[in-house]
């Protein structure tokens, strides 16, 4: 018999995307036109090019290699996904879907206001087609989902890239990040890299989370958190 973990991260990916508002879009995206590219799909910032952020705690994750070159910063907004086997039991994490938002622009003009986005997209539905908040206008980048197998997968259908990744590092979110709107903390900020089956990146950064963790088990079941954070991808 199919564990509970692959019919939901399997034949059962289509409801938990409906679960958030995300529908499996069959067209692309219009990628972000206010940002220019090179032949390689590189932005070509207005100035130097934005920085990851960090939590400013003693241990942060590790920087970008020198030879990686931020590909899309982007904002990403949806549901963690925990299995509880009885009350009173521990959640465990099952894997997220999350739709993403291009924000590449807004990160090399003001990444101040980038950073602000996910504090209020947790508390907001999530957009089928472009995310607004604060006066930006962030256009539909692709989906954040965890296959059948497991793996971490973002499919960034706007720009025909994909990334298969397996985590490298973790480090809690800083005090104030927001909790969301269960009020059970941010979740943690992680690196992965390309597991095998990637195309056009290679990494991506989880970053400024808002909310995510999970509320404590009551009975045998799925547990289902709002949350959001920034996404940025290397390559």
């Amino acid at each position: 018999m199919p564990s509970l973990r692959n019919l939901l991260l399997g034949a059962g990916l289509a409801t938990l995307l409906q679960a958030v508002g995300v529908a499996a879009a069959p067209s692309r995206s219009l990628p972000s036109p206010d940002i220019q590219r090179d032949s390689n799909c590189i932005p070509r910032f207005p100035a130097a090019p934005p920085t990851l952020p960090t939590t400013g705690d003693a241990t942060e994750l590790p920087s970008p290699a020198a030879n990686m070159t931020l590909k899309f910063a982007a904002v990403g907004r949806g549901i963690q996904n925990y299995t509880c086997a009885a009350s009173n039991s521990t959640p465990v994490a099952l894997g997220a879907v999350a739709t993403l938002f291009d924000g590449t622009a807004l990160a090399g003009t003001n990444e101040a206001a980038l950073n602000a986005l996910p504090a209020a997209a947790v508390y907001s539905p999530v957009p089928t087609t472009s995310l607004t908040l604060h006066g930006n206008t962030l256009a539909m980048l692709g989906h954040h989902y965890f296959d059948a197998t497991g793996a971490p997968t973002f499919d960034l259908s706007a720009f025909g890239d994909l990334l298969v990744g397996k985590k490298i590092a973790s480090v809690n979110a800083p005090a104030t990040a927001d909790s969301g709107p269960a009020k059970t903390g941010a979740v943690a900020w992680l690196q992965l890299q390309d597991a095998g089956g990637s195309k056009g990146v290679s990494e991506v950064y989880r970053v400024v989370t808002a909310g995510g963790n999970p509320t404590a088990c009551t009975a045998a079941g799925v547990i289902t958190v709002q949350y959001a954070a920034e996404y940025w991808f290397y390559a």
